[in-house]
């Protein structure tokens, strides 16, 4: 059985849209990893394409829930593929929902406060985890911290995506200290409609996320999307609207491209809200290198490829081109009319491959078919899922890249975000 990602994405769901109301800007985000291979100073903006100087490091923020109580753990771990049992001894504990905010080769990463608009700053020092200067959010309108908020620019300078007040605010990491915010425009936020945005995607200068509505009740998402780029030297930002995809979530960099791709909800208002214009077929958009906006020739989907009963959409790409794809079968999925996203969720997903370049040639992977699960883990050109009891007292990574899983590091409870910070 894979991690049930789902029961926390409704859980998020609905608190958000509770908290922020309709008409505001708020993340649908989900829980899973953003691997940053970049190598960064106060001078250079970070280049993904360098290679690592030293031994990788991850660390793992896992959490376990006893009755209405939930502690989170931060682990540092060397390997996520060997098959070793973490006991959180040497573990970071911290109550609530925090967030970890970290980047490969910046020398330090954060975590958000489960319980305030909070960042701290933290270190490894003796292979523990130690906590350094604090940054409140709350003067700037913050009200809870954002999954996958943020963007590391460098050890001195650092993005936080705020959704609600639709807004980026410029932090710098190593004073700990707000440097400026950035208004996003009003008209992006739709009156009636949940408004979110994607995940980060970055090269050396510049940062990009996307913009989208769906309803309220998570089932339908409108046509169109509008790009956002920040001029990171000068934080300059433009917008620019494109009416070929919806619903763009998830993102990838294959060298100096930038690929988005289309979410869970879109696949569920093509298939169950047809009548209503409520999705379309699955949609992938790319800006080329040296562009500032989508690529005007190109549009993708792996719809073609996966043939008649499926619909999928993309979750992570690996660095060997392999895209990985969450695949419903509708033949088992529940998909009429009138389909609410937790029904979506609930059964006949399984995890699907195939290369981005040409999006042909798909490969099943090997499991029964279950629930959906954004959450993903890509290292290098390994793809890791997680596979939980029943009851989520314990979970194992399993590493997939081969066609046959592979158990590897495991620990007690569920795991919520992965990174590697060195």
């Amino acid at each position: 059985m894979q991690l049930n990602i789902n029961f926390m994405m409704g859980m998020r769901m609905t608190k958000n849209a509770k908290r922020f109301g309709v008409g505001n800007i708020t993340g649908r985000a989900l829980a899973c990893a953003a691997f940053l291979s970049t190598a960064c100073s106060e001078e250079k903006e970070p280049d993904p394409t360098e290679e690592p100087s030293t031994e990788p490091q991850y660390l793992i923020h896992s959490a376990v829930q006893t009755g209405g109580t939930r502690m989170n753990y931060f682990t540092l771990v060397d390997s996520l593929d060997q098959a070793t049992q973490l006991d959180y001894a040497n573990s970071l504990e911290l109550p609530g929902r925090p967030r970890l905010y970290a980047a490969q080769g910046i020398g330090v990463f954060a975590i958000g406060d489960g319980e305030s608009p909070t960042i701290t700053r933290y270190e490894v020092k003796d292979g523990r985890l130690v906590a350094g200067g604090s940054i409140s959010l709350q003067a700037q309108g913050v009200r809870a911290m954002g999954a996958q908020a943020v963007l590391f620019i460098s050890a001195t300078r650092a993005y936080y995506k705020d959704d609600a007040q639709a807004q980026i605010i410029v932090w710098n990491p190593t004073e700990m200290a707000i440097v400026k915010t950035l208004q996003l425009p009003r008209e992006l936020v739709k009156q009636g409609y949940i408004t979110s945005l994607s995940q980060w995607a970055s090269r050396a200068g510049e940062a990009f996320f996307t913009v989208g509505w769906s309803t309220t009740t998570y089932d339908r998402v409108l046509p169109g999307t509008v790009l956002v780029r920040i001029d990171t030297a000068t934080d300059e930002l433009t917008q620019v609207p494109d009416e070929r995809c919806r619903d763009i979530l998830k993102t990838a960099r294959l060298g100096d491209t930038l690929y988005f791709f289309s979410g869970v909800i879109n696949g569920l208002g093509h298939t169950a809200y047809s009548s209503q214009n409520g999705g379309q077929q699955d949609c992938i958009l790319r800006i080329a290198p040296g562009q500032k906006t989508f690529d005007a020739s190109y549009v993708g989907s792996v719809a073609p490829a996966l043939g008649d009963n499926k619909v999928g959409t993309v979750i992570t790409v690996t660095e060997d081109g392999k895209a990985w794809v969450q695949v419903a079968d509708t033949t088992i999925t529940p998909s009429a009319p009138g389909t609410t996203y937790s029904e979506w969720y609930s059964k006949g997903w399984s995890w699907w491959s195939l290369p981005l370049e040409s999006l042909s040639t798909p490969a099943r992977v090997q499991g029964e078919p279950g629930a959906y699960s954004g959450f993903a883990v890509s290292a290098g050109t390994s793809f890791f899922i997680s596979q939980s009891a029943s009851d989520y007292s314990t979970s194992t990574l399993m590493e997939q890249s081969s066609g046959t899983p592979k158990a590897g590091v495991s620990f007690p409870g569920f795991v919520l975000d992965v990174a590697r910070i060195q």
